[in-house]
């Protein structure tokens, strides 16, 4: 299965970047990286228009947000190309340390939620 793989450039070439492709290789998917040098060369021509296209040669797309949670304008474009062509897309997770919840603050949220 080949995926496209959508992130903001902020995370090209680190450590975040490093652990994605890792985790990915490991589901054993075909990544499409726009971080290679022949789709960056294209793009300095053609402009966003060449991820658009390589995510259509794709059967999914995941994605990595920001650490906030926010997405970019060019992530967001892949991310829409994808789900107009019916691609699953797959968001990658974000600082999941931080939103774990304990087992009494998960029951205190389900009854703010009014679960419980």
């Amino acid at each position: 299965m080949k995926i496209y793989y959508a992130r903001p450039i902020s995370l090209y070439n680190t450590k975040q970047e490093e652990r994605d492709l890792l985790l990915l290789t490991q589901l054993s998917l075909d990544i499409v990286n726009p971080n290679k040098a022949e789709l960056q060369r294209r793009y300095d021509i053609e402009g966003m228009d060449v991820f658009t296209s390589a995510v259509k040669d794709c059967d999914a797309l995941a994605f990595r947000s920001f650490q906030d949670g926010k997405i970019s304008a060019g992530v967001k474009k892949e991310i829409d190309a994808a789900l107009e062509l019916g691609k699953p897309v797959i968001e990658l997770p974000t600082i999941t340390s931080v939103r774990v919840l304990s087992v009494d603050d998960t029951r205190e949220y389900l009854k703010l939620l009014g679960s419980r």
